[in-house]
């Protein structure tokens, strides 16, 4: 007895198609009882879709990943640590001191009492991968100490600890920093991993520092013991190859630097939940089945304050006047406008009117593309607002996507603008110099550049959690790279001219810039190939492909602007000489 086009949305030769609510803190119970429920009155297929749904199965998919994830991460570091080092117990030492610390950056997640999943998931594998760099340096500068002290291990420890101090700290802070900044964003997502990883940070500082050294020191035998010959090259040679491709790999990049700035900030963003599944996933057919048994819709909820019936008549005429909406449920077209609200059951009532406000039901149809279709958001809004002023408010997952866009949109500028003068900030400090903050900072936004170019340039939609990640992750990762060059720079500037100093630089600190930068590349593209959750998936993909975009600039480009820089770096800072004689045993730890 019903309109066809209202009985086509909700039943056809397909199935009959039910929408549920369910509370979000019991949603995969709910889930679960629905299925139950349908099967037990006999729906032989039972399919579901929506977003609570998409975000269960991400939640449950990424658990049963996180194994496989830090297993790929923990053969990457042994592999790649195991071809850079002179023992075979190095990388026990490195893991060893590295799970203490996310093992108490988990615990301590406890004080916080609850955080997003993305967060747990990504979390010990990024403090994993980026603390790396800490335990590198320490360890390098030890071993540099004990040629020099090869009969008192302590006392090479001692100056370990002491040179390696200021490397480690102005890293830690600086990718602290950088992690913080994300606290600053109006979306609670941002705040929630700027404190974990920010946090993690914090304890692989610690276990590096005061830690490390006794590990190192109590396991001197197995090192001894299980030592082997270099793997790798001299690195000596590898300065002067550096040197030589420098200026043309240099003009290469300022060639891609202003496409890739303009690309990367016309870079489209997903926001839904629906990105975090695979089309090919159970949770991604079942979707795809009722998407085309009905076409695809969307159900929003608009309220509004209760009182004038009239008015909320011209509101739900106007709605239902709109071409992409199906149908609109609210109490002037269920009970009627001529209907006093006293004559109706309490419970019946408060579906549609409670506490003063009255709620009027939005069922939307989608764009058959799966388009995210924000206009029809803005004019529906418009619409509430015109009638109701301020007092209105509108709920829904596309709703939801519109707001996370201009909130993380409105957000990016001012996270990335503190990130940056806090990182400048420190590393003033840790230089004591005004140049070599921007002289730094250059080379590391050209590849966060280059990298979020590429989706764009390949017609690729890229989640906003991976983009809110990458510009944090790569930013902190690359300045530890770049501080560990301008320490080896600075020192051999004392001894060398500018050039000479660069490549004695590139040849003392690529091992360690390549070991960590390796392991943050092969440990990324491996997350991208065994991640089915695709956010984790383009996580993996970014950190890989920046990481390894960040070495390239430290070979580069960064000696080259010191070359270039020199004079100015010498007036602009303080304790930086050149050509200063030291003694033979300062000389050859160099």
């Amino acid at each position: 007895m019903l309109d066809e086009d209202i009985v086509d949305s909700w039943r056809n030769d397909e199935g009959f198609l039910y929408q549920l609510t369910v509370d979000g803190g019991k949603t995969a119970t709910a889930l679960e009882a629905a299925r139950e429920s349908a099967r037990a009155h006999n729906a032989t297929d039972v399919a579901m879709s929506g977003d609570a749904v998409t975000s269960n199965g991400a939640r449950e998919s990424a658990s049963k990943e996180i194994l496989y994830i830090m297993l790929v991460a923990v053969a990457t570091i042994i592999l790649i640590v195991s071809l850079t080092s002179e023992s075979w117990f190095e990388w026990v030492i490195f893991l060893l001191v590295l799970a203490m610390a996310i093992m108490m950056n988990m615990g301590t997640n406890l004080f916080k009492g609850e955080i997003s999943f993305i967060t747990q998931i990504c979390a010990a594998v990024l403090q994993l991968a980026v603390s790396m760099d800490y335990a590198i340096v320490m360890l390098h500068t030890f071993r540099r100490y004990q040629q020099a002290y090869p009969d008192d291990p302590v006392k090479a420890m001692a100056y370990a600890v002491h040179k390696g101090f200021s490397v480690v700290l102005s890293s830690a802070a600086v990718t602290f920093f950088g992690f913080l900044s994300l606290c600053i964003m109006s979306f609670l997502i941002g705040a929630d991993m700027g404190i974990v990883l920010a946090k993690g940070i914090f304890f692989s500082f610690l276990s590096v520092t005061f830690l490390m050294p006794c590990i190192i020191l109590a396991c001197l035998k197995p090192l001894k013991r299980f030592e082997h010959r270099n793997l790798l090259p001299s690195f000596d040679r590898f300065g002067t190859w550096c040197t030589k491709l420098m200026i043309p790999l240099s003009i290469i990049i300022c060639l891609v630097v202003v496409p890739a700035f303009l690309a990367h900030r016309e870079t489209g963003f997903s926001y839904g939940a629906a990105g975090m599944i695979d089309e090919e996933s159970e949770v991604g057919r079942e979707a795809k089945m009722i998407d085309d048994a009905f076409e695809p819709s969307e159900t929003w909820v608009m309220m509004v304050p209760e009182g004038s019936l009239a008015q909320e008549k011209a509101l739900v005429r106007e709605l239902e006047a709109l071409p992409k909406v199906r149908n609109v449920t609210s109490y002037v077209n269920v009970a009627g406008e001529m209907i006093p609200t006293e004559m109706v059951p309490e419970s019946r009532l408060s579906l549609l009117i409670s506490e003063g406000s009255s709620r009027v039901v939005i069922q939307t149809a989608l764009d058959s593309d799966g388009g995210a279709d924000y206009g029809m958001v803005e004019e529906v809004l418009r619409i509430g607002e015109s009638h109701y002023g301020d007092e209105c408010r509108l709920a829904g997952a596309l709703v939801s996507e519109y707001d996370l866009k201009t909130t993380t949109q409105a957000d990016s500028g001012r996270v990335k603008l503190f990130s940056l003068i806090t990182i400048a900030l420190v590393l003033m400090v840790m230089f004591r110099s005004l140049s070599i903050p921007p002289i730094v900072l250059i080379p590391i936004e050209i590849a966060i550049w280059i990298n979020m170019a590429i989706p764009y340039f390949v017609g690729q939609n890229p989640n906003y959690i991976g983009y809110l990640v990458i510009d944090a992750v790569q930013l902190g990762a690359s300045v530890d790279y770049a501080i560990i060059f301008t320490r080896e720079y600075l020192d051999r500037r004392r001894l060398h001219p500018p050039l000479k100093a660069a490549k004695s630089a590139i040849g003392g600190s690529g091992i360690m810039i390549i070991t960590s930068a390796l392991i943050l590349t092969i440990a990324g593209l491996s997350i991208f190939l065994v991640a089915s959750n695709n956010i984790i998936s383009e996580i993996g993909m970014l950190i890989g492909r920046g990481a390894f975009l960040s070495m390239l600039m430290m070979f580069t480009l960064l000696p080259l602007l010191f070359v270039l820089c020199d004079p100015i770096v010498r007036r602009t800072s303080m304790g930086v000489g050149s050509f200063k004689k030291e003694n033979k045993k300062h000389r050859s730890l160099q």
